[in-house]
């Protein structure tokens, strides 16, 4: 009796399912092949998450919202995050937990919190999780802002504090500081009555006062820095901008939005203006023909770098 019936299911399910498996032409069977296997694989990891994130994440993570299979609590999100995470904050506690895409995320919404991540626990959340377009600007977070905790990180720090940040190349550049300052002033006044761009004129006077204290010349200097405030902006902009692969990173291989196809096109033009800065500065060494480069003993980055090298080359 038992047999008759499983018979009776089995040859239902044949015939009900026959339509499925008809193929016309090769490239329909392959396609129907990949399509089936893929089912029953993405069904089984759906349920691998939902369990782990209902066992493991509510029971020894903050509480917090739940959201939806790959895609977390991304599509519950508004524009203003943080009108969001108050009202969270309100109705979980000032600190909780959720997920954006597969990332697990945990917000703290208190000061005194936030002073213990920040300051008391500082080397267990000191490593940072680039976005996808912050690792292709910065060769694979190898820059300051992005790289984790390591040695690397710490040798970058002591050459940005000891030769640049440094009191003594502070002081140095006071007055050059102050130079850049009086002239921005006499050029907005000598525009009066005219429509003035502030974020324009602000962004060229904090360019030339960096760019003199690294390299030695500042942006009025021939066509050196020729479209760097469109690449720097540009490069802003990418970096902060939404990106579906930063919280679904098995998406990031198609960059469904174009972000990285973008920073690759921004990083080459950057550089492009960095190697002429650096090139142009190697041809005025050794033609000895660096203007101001050096005054009051001071030094710009590219030199102390350049020095620090040669030591290095002699002791090894």
């Amino acid at each position: 009796m038992k047999s008759n019936f499983k018979d009776k299911v089995y040859l239902t399910m044949i015939n009900y399912w026959s339509w499925w498996w008809e193929v016309y032409n090769e490239t329909d069977e392959l396609a129907r092949i990949i399509f089936t296997i893929s089912v029953p694989v993405l069904a089984l990891l759906l349920l691998k998450w939902s369990v782990s994130f209902t066992h493991n994440g509510r029971t020894r993570f903050p509480p917090g919202p739940y959201g939806l299979p790959i895609f977390g609590y991304l599509p519950f999100l508004s524009h203003n995050l943080h009108e969001r995470f108050t009202e969270m904050a309100h109705k979980y506690g000032p600190i909780f937990s959720l997920n954006l895409g597969s990332k697990f995320h945990v917000v703290v919404n208190s000061m005194d919190l936030a002073k213990v991540v920040a300051r008391e626990l500082d080397q267990t959340f000191a490593n940072r999780s680039p976005t996808v377009t912050a690792l292709t600007i910065t060769y694979g977070a190898l820059d300051i802002t992005f790289s984790n905790n390591n040695a690397h990180w710490r040798n970058m720090r002591k050459l940005l504090v000891s030769h640049v940040m440094s009191n003594a190349n502070l002081d140095a550049c006071q007055g050059f500081r102050t130079n850049e300052v009086r002239k921005t002033i006499s050029n907005v006044y000598g525009r009066m009555g005219t429509a003035v761009d502030v974020n324009e004129i602000a962004f060229d006077t904090e360019l030339n006062v960096v760019t003199n204290m690294l390299w030695g010349c500042s942006s009025d200097s021939g066509d050196l820095f020729h479209g760097f405030r469109e690449v720097e902006f540009k490069i802003i902009e990418l970096l902060a901008a939404p990106n579906i692969s930063d919280f679904i990173p098995m998406l990031s291989w198609f960059d469904l939005q174009g972000r990285n196809r973008e920073m690759r096109k921004q990083k080459e033009q950057f550089y492009r203006i960095l190697d002429r800065i650096i090139k142009e500065r190697i041809e005025a060494n050794s033609t000895k023909m660096e203007g101001a480069v050096e005054e009051e003993g001071r030094k710009d980055f590219l030199q102390s770098l350049k020095t620090r090298k040669m030591i290095q080359h002699h002791l090894t």
